[in-house]
């Protein structure tokens, strides 16, 4: 285990001037649609003076939804630090906040889910800066890949299987754009994740899919501010 420990914190620590993105900073209107709420919201990429921070904030007549990540990026890892949650439809207050800590090796979560669990010896992503990871790998070229995504729920982590399944012509702005579709699945898991990334774009996502037998979510891409 101690052994585990060091090569985790040698990934963390060994480069620690690389601390650029090849994902630009942007800023873009996102449409999040499910069987209870249909709500457009910004999502922004920016560098801050610590690090990285990514935020999605949206709101309508019944709900406000803000989700905000801090993080680092060392030799293209995502290197996660909060993760803050908070959600105000008219009938429900729920709010999260986790706290990565790389001295005790511990993720803290409180709010509406309290516990405490270890990192061990993985890089663990939270819902928003995941997609960083994903797109970096997508630009890098790889066709498979796993990772480990926080449980908000629960603690700990989940792992995920990526695969590349194919390209499609997206329509984006009446333009023609070249997607690459990325799935996200797990064992013995029903739920499966369907990504559309651009190119043109950076392989911004044009097109979030999560279906279970359930339910289904989709985040579209309406409008984008900035990129770059």
């Amino acid at each position: 285990m101690k052994y585990k420990v060091i090569n985790f914190l040698l990934i963390i620590f060994l480069s620690i001037n690389v601390v650029s993105s090849e994902i630009p900073p942007y800023s873009a209107k996102y449409n999040f649609e499910s069987e209870e709420i249909s709500i457009s919201g910004i999502r922004e990429f920016y560098k801050t003076e610590n690090g990285f921070e990514m935020r999605f904030k949206a709101s309508n007549l019944f709900a406000s939804l803000f989700f905000l990540s801090k993080f680092e990026i060392k030799n293209s890892e995502v290197i996660s630090d909060s993760y803050e949650i908070k959600i105000r439809p008219k009938f429900l207050d729920r709010d999260q906040y986790l706290n990565f800590d790389y001295e005790t090796m511990e993720v803290r979560s409180e709010g509406i889910n309290k516990w405490v669990a270890s990192l061990k010896d993985d890089l663990v992503y939270d819902p928003l800066n995941v997609q960083i990871m994903i797109r970096t790998n997508v630009k890098h070229g790889l066709k498979n890949f796993k990772i480990n995504i926080v449980d908000m729920e629960e603690g700990g982590s989940k792992s995920y299987e990526f695969n590349v399944v194919g390209l499609e012509e997206c329509i984006f702005n009446e333009e023609t754009l070249k997607c690459v579709i990325l799935e996200r699945s797990r064992l013995n898991s029903d739920r499966k994740v369907t990504y559309y990334l651009a190119e043109e774009l950076e392989y911004m996502f044009i097109k979030i899919i999560d279906a279970s037998p359930e339910r289904t979510n989709t985040l579209t891409l309406l409008e984008v501010s900035s990129l770059g």
